[in-house]
């Protein structure tokens, strides 16, 4: 049941593309990456379309940086394939493109890439509905009454089932609130600023000759690139989730904070204006800790949360899909579900 249309631009899956890697300083993340890439081969198979476009990805900034060390390491505790480079050696490689201080350093991990956002929901919605399922546009949820049989009550009628997964996005906190989820926390709703900046030669930034790029930067305000995928001539450099939102009115709030992101374009990459050409957005619904909720209500194992998934949802999807999956279903989860257990905030919440 989705509450809008089944492509919409309301949440955090739509738009043209996002980074995929293997580069995260968390180890479960590595594990479960390995077969996140696995699934979307399969889903490109089975979709018959193209979804995934192997770039690299290059992670950089000031040797210091303790979130720069902590991928590093995880890479090589996990066996991933990179390469540790000096600033130095990343502007060799990428000599028209990148302008590094040299107090930096990088990490090449050969199998990050992009993902094609917007293409791969259009797709498995595809495949769902081919294998039976069934997707509901225009179902709005009013209310959820647990019990052996969960009765939703929807804008356009009630429906009753055994089992409910819930992944409501940045309507997730209204949704777990009014099912008496009690959490020491609220979960940050942020509005994810997307520009997109003409380049002088396409050529450079194309994704044969340009990875996709994350740093961590000193002033603690990261920032990533991706070359040329979704618009002619332009390449897409965003800083990370900055401004508080309420979903229901996200397209009224302050306008775009370009001044976020202009000073690092000008000083670390070459030949890219200064000015945005276009600009997006979508939601990001953040933790405190910044991993997900995936877990069953406390006091009715038959409905399940998928919640804030703070911006590692989409590349993770199949992965956390079939972890959803798995918990509804009774059966043993195929990865540990520890980092993501509602009781991890709070070890004495009220069980309902």
């Amino acid at each position: 049941m989705e509450q809008f249309s089944s492509l919409h631009t309301r949440g955090s899956s739509h738009g043209g593309s996002r980074i995929t890697r293997r580069a995260y300083n968390k180890p479960f993340y590595v594990h479960m990456m390995d077969e996140a890439y696995r699934m979307w081969d399969q889903i490109e198979r089975e979709g018959k379309t193209k979804l995934y476009t192997n770039t690299g990805i290059l992670v950089f900034g000031p040797r210091t940086s303790p979130d720069l060390k902590k991928t590093i390491a995880s890479l090589h505790i996990n066996e991933v394939e990179h390469e540790v480079l000096t600033a130095e050696e990343a502007m060799l490689r990428y000599p028209h493109q990148l302008d590094l201080p040299f107090d930096h350093k990088c990490v090449f991990e050969r199998d990050g890439g992009t993902l094609l956002a917007t293409k791969a929901v259009s797709v498995i919605q595809r495949l769902f509905t081919e294998g039976g399922g069934e997707l509901l546009d225009g179902h709005r949820v009013k209310e959820i009454a647990p019990g052996p049989i969960v009765r939703v009550t929807t804008n356009n009628g009630d429906f009753t089932t055994r089992r409910l997964v819930v992944t409501a996005g940045p309507w997730a906190p209204t949704i777990m609130a009014q099912l008496g989820v009690k959490l020491p926390f609220k979960f940050s709703i942020r509005r994810a600023e997307v520009f997109y900046w003409r380049v002088e030669h396409p050529e450079l930034y194309s994704a044969d000759t340009f990875p996709s790029v994350i740093l961590y930067d000193d002033t603690h305000h990261p920032f990533y690139a991706m070359p040329i995928c979704e618009y002619p001539g332009l390449v897409k450099i965003c800083p990370y989730a900055t401004v508080c939102v309420d979903p229901d009115s996200r397209d009224e709030q302050i306008s775009p904070r370009v001044e976020d992101i202009q000073p690092y374009v000008a000083k670390y990459f070459k030949g890219v204006s200064t000015t945005p050409s276009i600009y997006e957005a979508c939601i990001i619904t953040k933790t405190p800790d910044e991993h997900p909720i995936i877990d069953r209500h406390p006091g009715h194992s038959n409905i399940v949360f998928g919640a804030g998934f703070s911006g590692h949802g989409f590349k993770l999807s199949p992965v956390m899909g079939k972890l959803l999956c798995e918990l509804a279903m009774d059966l043993p989860p195929s990865h540990d579900l520890t980092p993501f257990r509602l009781d991890r905030f709070n070890k004495h919440s009220s069980k309902l």
